[in-house]
């Protein structure tokens, strides 16, 4: 890994390089056939560039974001979801901190524009990398982009007197963000799947809305250039959660101890203990009782 090679980022590189080397699991038995495991303990890095925290933080978002909006939907059960995805020019990557920096500041000024529908929302910023992205050439090119996706949830007058058009959204994203060309922004209603119970319709938005911030795939593109985005990226918040959500949804950046799933101890289930330890000669884990 590229980390390696730089001093400021060998700490990073090492702590990722023994992330979940050794993992404890338990499964539940169901009929006789073991569940799904779930990772009750191990030593984790809690690095940003590591997939496989980055996967566990996802699990731990959506998970608050489910308990929170379940409570939420409680007391105001006539809310609606809409996805707003708001996107600036590419930045090269010497840019990003500023240029994700400054998206935030201009969403906050958008939620703050008199007749805003969104009565609470999650906000998530997402980077992807051009796939031409290579060692020389971001000084040369756009390479990396930026982008906002929101869950915004709305009064049921949204859809009648208080609706906002694809391009009155458009106009109001370009002023918030002080820019000086037409920006592309995509606004529309979270469906779940036809037949789909009221829970699930309520869900389906959740797992949109929380995803990752990199795809791990994204990441290795990078090749020699992850060291710099790793310096960029650096202490970002990159989800944002609503005032009024935020007596239902915990917003601190989840510790290592919530990347874990809940132990079944306390349960009544008959499950099944393992451990799984990586071997990096066969590139897999081995599991033992």
């Amino acid at each position: 890994m590229c980390l390696h090679q730089d001093p400021l980022t060998r700490d990073t590189a090492s702590a990722i390089a023994n992330c979940a080397r050794r993992l404890n699991l338990e499964f539940e038995l169901v009929n006789e056939h073991l569940g799904v495991p779930s990772i009750v303990n191990g030593l984790l890095c809690n690095r940003r560039l590591c997939p496989f925290c980055e996967w566990r933080r996802t699990r731990t978002w959506r998970a608050r974001l489910l308990k929170g909006l379940e409570a939420y939907h409680l007391e105001q059960n006539k809310s609606s979801a809409i996805f707003l995805t708001l996107t600036v020019r590419n930045c090269q990557i010497y840019e990003l901190r500023h240029t994700i920096k400054q998206m935030h500041l201009a969403f906050k000024r958008l939620t703050l524009i008199r007749g805003f529908p969104g009565r609470a929302w999650f906000r998530r910023t997402e980077v992807t990398v051009n796939k031409g992205l290579r060692l020389g050439s971001p000084l040369l090119g756009s390479s990396l982009h930026p982008h906002i996706h929101a869950l915004l949830l709305v009064r049921p007058s949204y859809w009648s007197r208080d609706y906002w058009t694809q391009l009155k959204w458009q106009q109001e994203w370009q002023m918030a963000a002080r820019l000086d060309y037409t920006p592309i922004i995509d606004i529309r209603k979270a469906k779940s799947k036809p037949g789909a119970s009221q829970r699930d319709m309520r869900i389906a938005p959740i797992l949109e809305a929380a995803k990752y911030t990199t795809k791990a795939t994204d990441l290795l593109s990078l090749g020699e250039l992850l060291p710099a985005f790793n310096s960029e990226m650096k202490h970002l918040r990159l989800y944002g959660v609503s005032g009024k959500l935020r007596q239902y949804i915990k917003t601190q950046e989840p510790e290592p101890d919530e990347l874990f799933d809940s132990s079944l101890v306390e349960t009544k289930v008959q499950k099944f203990s393992a451990v799984a330890s990586w071997f990096d000669s066969i590139q897999e884990y081995q599991f033992t009782l």
